[in-house]
């Protein structure tokens, strides 16, 4: 998902990355900050509070150190920034379709995968007790209602730096054509 955000992003912004590149400001700044400010601290919380869950059931996190959690967290904020880098190098190279294509199928393989996976994703227990099939109902415990206000404030941050995209995007066409 964070990938597609990136891709999505640099779809988004293409005036600015055609005119001056991924790392200009402001638009480099709004999505360092999503990935840092929104992303990252979002995932840390999910991976600590909620460990089997957030690994689907598919790794037991009482087999990982908790200085893993560093690096994952890393890694989620940071694919943001890389597929924006990725995203900005099509667009310059007049790929900006392949990169809004890229963006869609990255969503598209997210919504499959949540389909797929519907049985993990909305059971909560321990890793030892999904095994067992002894799991509780994702509304039946906090974290339901933990997502409720995460998956809000997630999406009105990646809408609002949307938004600025494209706007700043909108700024520097118009200034070109001046």
């Amino acid at each position: 998902m964070t990938v597609g955000l990136g891709l999505g992003f640099s779809v988004c912004a293409q005036g600015r990355l055609r005119a001056n590149g991924p790392f200009s400001a402001p638009a480099f700044g709004l999505v360092a900050m999503f990935g840092g400010v929104i992303v990252a601290p979002t995932a840390l919380y999910f991976y600590w509070a909620h460990p089997a869950w957030s690994w689907l059931y598919l790794v037991d996190p009482d087999d990982l150190s908790t200085l893993s959690l560093l690096p994952l967290t890393a890694i989620h904020g940071g694919s943001v920034i890389a597929a924006w880098v990725g995203g900005s190098r099509l667009i310059r190279r007049d790929r900006a379709r392949v990169a809004l294509y890229a963006t869609g199928g990255v969503f598209a393989v997210a919504v499959l995968a949540a389909l797929l996976l519907r049985g993990r994703v909305f059971s909560y227990g321990t890793y030892d007790s999904f095994a067992a099939g002894n799991t509780l109902g994702l509304w039946d415990v906090k974290l339901g209602y933990a997502l409720v206000p995460v998956v809000v404030g997630v999406t009105l941050a990646a809408g609002f730096v949307t938004l600025e995209l494209f706007r700043d995007a909108r700024r520097v066409r118009s200034r070109d054509h001046r």
